[in-house]
């Protein structure tokens, strides 16, 4: 097997190969040829071969690769969805001729057409599945065989997903084998599978029953009689059970099926505890040498579980709530074309945090995700990408039953699998308005319904053993009113009340109206989350401020109503991990900011509140932890800035050490408080508990950049200020080592704005406390995205000297078309009047704009900063003063630097 972390079972596979020359799987990854455009639209007269260009056209690339990492990223609104094509050379000895060689894609988005040798093999529809072609008749032997990939990711009514709040990465983005087999084999034409079917339809304590249904293929022109040898080996690699049956296959026959049956006494259960994997190694053996023609190893987990709709989750008869996360499968700068190590690395920080349950959204992944889940404990549900809508048509039909056919007997012997799902918030993008056009509405409900309805009975005959779910969003009365929520066994809800809409009190009353509406159905919180972006932080928190304390706050009280409720059986947070979605804008343009981890998978404060509660192991651990640049200004009379820490622990109480004094504070809801004041300069926190007799400890470090609250006060030099307008952000740059503080009013003595008022968006729900537009020319779009409307001053009363003032505009309100994004529901924005906003502005009585008109100049959106050089003498410090022609004057930021 390809999986480092299997490695008894390769080192099992490799003696059975080396000895027997039976089936050879072995990727063809390096030395592609990469062309971003489509060929039969750009050959050029000298080519001699289809598809193909010469080698001048091409790049080389490396599998797995993606087209779009880059360009979902830059500041130009879309990203290419088109033909891709991908060519390699391979040479073919002679001696394979023996073989039947097939190549085989993890995955390709979201079309593939494959040639060989400039023929035409086969094509595949489907973006997340896994998928063959037997390339036997079109090789050449003893040279070289060209292998050409045609990858189309354009928008396909027929295909699903339509359109989904993540970015359709194009190419060919996992792994891509060759395997050669023998005549006589394991069929890979069921749907890509194993051809290994295992079940196990009675588990408990005391035994356990073993069904293994095989599916061979036997592609000589002969009839064959060959032995099928099973054996079931346990974790030390001991064989406790075999069976040895003979099978005749006729020439040329194809997927017959052959069943086996097992039963273990005193088994032991695979559960997120303790994950026991059995292995199941099948062999076809010649009957008359006995050498193995082709072999299989499939994971074996015994264990049995049910969900009940009032009590919850039962995993081997115990009781066990179901937490964990969601997991897109991108990263930072990669887009999907991720190694085995980075989806291993995944699972793994989910597994550190104590998560039991990963919901693997919206598409089926890598099958190194469901490998991991099997060996670290991680139950799981997997679905195929049928979002936001559905196509009304048989195409759109017939592919996404083919997609969930090729979902279960792909993934069909995990037993950490425990739920099929088929359906996300598939009424969220309503195509017809369900007031004004209630018939055709109703309609289309009707259709959706059918087609789930379809799903379901497709995935219950394929696998009558493991659960059904379907996901929708909180438009509760639609769903139950269109009849999709008595389709399937379980109903996952994605809930977000207190981010797109409502208060956090309205996400426990929607809790328990679920259970009043849908008494007879399992219920798990399948997506809950709030954006969060790792540099902004508040200590005042408001919804769609994209603060660390905002998140902190959402997570602290989801995670008590959920852990109060029983009848909620599992809940996994949206999402692991933050990931590319690229008609956002927001904090962090292109990207979705609800994971517990960054991009890069940097540990969020939320990760820490979790793992707190869901792990046994000691913890202590500060919040705000990656936050090593902080700033404020100094209470008054002092100098020093009084500031909120956080202590995550599941000891009882924390004491807390910073600059010799010493805090102490009992843990409530596995955080202890603090208010320390910051000292200019760098500040130590040693944070320290007790649990069961031992004492833990962490530590942090601060640069903590303090800012006068009067000058006249402040002993230290004064090196700069950097400060948002209209906002009670705080914004940590790690790359230019600044950190951006909140405004604030002028006093004598100190400094901050005069008149006018912070700008807020409109929104049909309220106003909201930052623009979500992306910023052009600023690779730090929250330091752009407030501004105070219609100031008439800005006042620094600092003692004579030299300084740099750096003024920061961009123009918020403008006329350009946006994609409206659907998800961020309570966020409707209400259109503003665009007119001219001309002003000027004075610095101590002179001119340093004259008329200056930003949409002109610039034009909207876009980040403008200016600097001036200013000496103040005489005690009269800096007078900012803004003057209206058209419109109202506006500042998002200001920056002072002094220079001597």
């Amino acid at each position: 097997m390809k999986k480092q972390i299997y490695i008894t079972l390769f080192t099992l596979l490799i003696a059975f190969s080396v000895s027997s020359q039976s089936r050879q799987t072995f990727t063809i990854n390096n030395g592609w040829k990469f062309y971003k455009g489509d060929l039969e639209a750009s050959k050029n007269a000298n080519s001699e071969k289809v598809p193909g260009l010469n080698d001048a056209d091409w790049e080389t690339v490396n599998i797995p690769h993606t087209w779009n990492n880059i360009d979902v990223t830059d500041d130009t609104p879309g990203y290419y969805r088109g033909v891709g094509w991908y060519q390699k050379n391979v040479f073919i000895e002679e001696e394979q001729n023996e073989f039947k060689t097939l190549i085989y894609f993890e995955g390709v988005n979201q079309v593939a057409d494959v040639y060989v040798n400039s023929q035409w093999v086969g094509q595949h529809k489907g973006g997340y599945t896994r998928f063959h072609f037997d390339i036997t008749s079109f090789l050449k032997y003893d040279q070289e065989n060209t292998i050409a990939v045609k990858v189309d990711n354009s928008h396909n009514v027929a295909i699903a997903p339509l359109s989904a709040d993540f970015t359709f990465f194009g190419g060919i983005y996992r792994d891509v084998f060759l395997v050669k087999l023998n005549t006589v084999h394991f069929s890979m034409d069921d749907y890509s599978s194993s051809g290994v079917y295992i079940n196990t339809p009675e588990v408990s304590k005391d035994e356990a029953k073993i069904d293994i249904e095989y599916v061979l293929n036997n592609d000589a022109n002969q009839n064959k009689t060959v032995h099928v040898v099973s054996r079931i080996v346990n974790k030390k690699g001991e064989t406790i059970l075999t069976a040895n049956n003979k099978v005749k296959l006729s020439k040329k026959e194809k997927n017959k099926v052959f069943k086996e049956s097992f039963s273990i006494k005193k088994p032991e259960l695979w559960s997120p505890g303790s994950p026991y994997l059995y292995s199941v190694i099948s062999q076809i053996k010649d009957v008359k040498t006995g050498s193995v023609i082709d072999e299989s190893i499939e994971p074996l987990g015994l264990r049995w579980y049910k969900f009940d709709p009032d009590k919850g989750f039962f995993l081997n008869g115990e009781y066990l709530k179901l937490i964990g996360t969601n997991r897109h499968q991108d990263y930072l700068k990669k887009g999907n074309a991720l190694s085995d190590e980075m989806h291993v690395s995944d699972v793994r920080l989910l597994k550190e945090m104590g998560g039991n349950f990963l919901r693997i959204s919206h598409y089926p992944q890598d099958p190194t995700v469901l490998e991991m889940c099997d060996r670290l404990g991680i139950l799981t549900s997997i679905e195929i990408p049928i979002v936001n809508a559905i196509t009304e048509s048989n195409a759109f039909t017939n592919n996404s039953l083919y997609m969930a056919e090729e979902m279960v007997k792909q993934n069909y012997n995990h037993p950490s699998l425990i739920i099929w799902a088929y359906m996300n918030e598939v009424l969220l993008r309503l195509p017809f308005n369900q007031k004004t056009e209630k018939e055709r509405y109703e309609v289309y409900a009707k259709n959706v319904t059918e087609l789930a309805s379809k799903i379901e009975t497709k995935i219950r005959a394929l696998d009558s053993n493991r659960y059904t779910m379907i996901v929708n969003h909180g438009a509760i009365d639609r769903y139950k009113d269109s009849g999709i929520t008595s389709v399937p066994m379980l109903l996952g809800w994605n809930l977000y009340q207190g981010w797109y809409g409502g208060s956090l009190a309205s996400f426990d009353s929607t809790l328990d109206e679920l259970h009043q509406l849908f008494p007879k159905q399992g219920l798990l919180i399948t997506e809950y989350g709030a954006d969060v972006h790792p540099r902004l932080h508040s200590f005042n928190p408001e919804r769609f401020d994209y603060t660390v304390e905002y998140g902190n706050m959402f997570h602290e009280h989801y995670l008590e109503a959920l852990k109060s409720r029983s009848f909620i059986a599992g809940a996994t947070i949206w999402n692991l991990n933050d990931f590319y979605s690229e008609s956002r804008g927001y904090a962090l343009p292109r990207t979705n900011l609800k994971g517990i981890t960054t991009l890069d998978r940097e540990k969020k404060d939320t990760w820490w509140l979790y793992k707190t509660f869901l792990t046994k192991d000691p913890i202590i651990k500060f919040g705000q932890n990656e936050w090593k640049i902080r700033g404020g200004v100094a209470d008054a009379g002092t100098n020093a800035s009084t500031q909120p820490v956080t202590v995550y622990s599941n000891g009882d109480q924390v004491k807390l050490v910073h600059n010799d004094m010493v805090y102490d504070a009992k843990v409530e809801n596995n955080i202890a408080r603090f208010s320390v004041p910051f000292t200019n300069g760098k500040n130590i926190f040693l944070a320290t508990t007790v649990i069961n007799s031992k004492t833990y400890t962490d530590m942090l470090e601060v640069d903590f950049r303090l800012t006068p609250n009067q000058f006249s006060d402040f002993k230290s030099e004064v090196y700069n200020l950097n400060v948002l307008l209209g906002s009670n952000r705080i914004y940590e740059d790690k790359v230019k080592d600044q950190v951006w503080i909140p405004e604030q009013e002028y006093k004598k003595g100190s400094w901050g704005y005069i008149g006018g008022t912070p700008f807020r968006p409109k929104t049909k729900y309220g106003s909201l406390p930052s623009s979500d537009l992306d910023i052009i020319d600023s690779e730090d779009d929250p330091i752009y995205q407030t501004q105070r409307v219609a100031i008439t001053s800005f006042k620094l009363d600092v003692p004579d000297g030299k300084y740099i003032v750096s003024l920061g505009w961009a123009e918020l309100i403008s006329d350009k078309e946006h994609e409206k994004l659907v998800y961020n529901l309570g966020n409707d924005k209400v259109s503003e009047n665009v007119s001219d906003r001309v002003f000027s502005v004075l610095i101590n009585g002179d001119y340093v704009e004259k008329h200056l008109n930003l949409t002109a100049e610039y034009g909207a959106e876009r980040a403008v900063s200016k600097k001036y050089e200013i000496m103040v003498s005489k005690g009269t410090g800096i007078s900012i003063d803004f003057e209206k022609i058209k419109g109202s004057p506006v500042l998002n930021t200001i920056q002072l630097r002094k220079i001597l």
